[in-house]
């Protein structure tokens, strides 16, 4: 195996204008343009944005292989719903070092929650540079962007500015990382968090739903999978199953994002109305007609 490329960041080599992105990294012209929702995104900037599969390192090696030496950066979620497969994370640092390219892990989901230094702690892979949010100060508007310091001396030639110079986030996460620091324990395996999870699939199987119905995701943020019943859609299942834990209480859209702030009494609310919505999600099946269900 070749060793890794070495980082130039001044003469020819820094003029790099192609990313390899995966996951979701938000609303900027150079990401939304690669996707469904394009309208308006320049077709130039567009053209340089390339998707790759998740888990997939061939994927990703003949992707870099297509342009060689054009990649600028790989930026990725670590993990969403599905867990990286073993030595995945890895092999993606690996490969984009060789291409000369910087890797990024968007850690705005992962940081914080999976452990105090996000998931490239939690699974051992160090990226160049990692992007951060408002989880880091509870909910208040701040992000942050952190790396390898001979790239990080380069933000003292590019311009960024919010309108928020001087408000409450700084303090906000202040006081959240202080929070996160003293209580480490309680966001993996084993946690209350993981309770919930177990709970959700018991209640899948005691309903006889597994067949359509599932639980992924780290238990900081687990995620209800659905599949296509017969008579009855995901769209179908999913929009039941919105309106029966709306009635009890229940804002969902799908996943549970998890918290300190949330007590055993909070995961005996979800799973209580969980019970009602799987109880109702399999009549509509055996049934075929899920919109007599539905209250409009």
């Amino acid at each position: 195996m070749p060793p890794p490329a070495q980082f130039v960041f001044r003469g020819p080599i820094q003029r790099r204008d192609r990313v390899a992105v995966c996951g979701y990294h938000g609303w900027q012209d150079w990401y939304i343009g690669s996707t469904a929702r394009w309208r308006g995104v320049p077709e130039a900037v567009r053209n340089l944005t390339h998707t790759f599969p998740y888990n997939d390192l061939d994927a990703r090696e003949t992707l870099l292989q297509q342009y060689p030496a054009e990649f600028a950066a790989v930026i990725l979620e670590p993990m969403n719903v599905i867990e990286p497969a073993p030595g995945y994370l890895a092999g993606v640092k690996d490969l984009t070092q060789r291409h000369g390219a910087v890797l990024i892990f968007d850690e705005t989901v992962t940081g914080f929650r999976y452990a105090n230094g996000g998931a490239q702690e939690f699974f051992g892979v160090t990226p160049d540079l990692a992007t951060f949010g408002k989880g880091m100060a509870n909910g208040y508007p701040l992000s942050a962007i952190a790396g390898r310091g001979d790239i990080m001396k380069l933000m003292e030639e590019i311009f960024f500015l919010h309108v928020w110079w001087r408000d409450l986030s700084l303090a906000a996460a202040l006081a959240t990382l202080e929070k996160l620091l003293a209580r480490t324990r309680g966001r993996g395996r084993g946690s209350q968090w993981e309770t919930l999870r177990l709970a959700v699939e018991g209640q899948i199987e005691q309903h006889q739903l597994s067949e359509w119905l599932g639980v992924s995701g780290h238990p900081s943020w687990t995620f209800l999978t659905l599949k296509d019943a017969p008579g009855c859609t995901t769209l179908e299942s999913k929009t039941l199953l919105m309106q029966e834990l709306l009635l009890r209480g229940v804002l969902w859209i799908g996943s549970h994002n998890m918290s300190y702030a949330h007590a055993q009494e909070d995961i005996d609310q979800l799973t209580a109305a969980y019970d009602a919505a799987f109880s109702l999600l399999r009549q509509a099946i055996e049934s075929g007609r899920p919109q007599a269900l539905f209250a409009l």
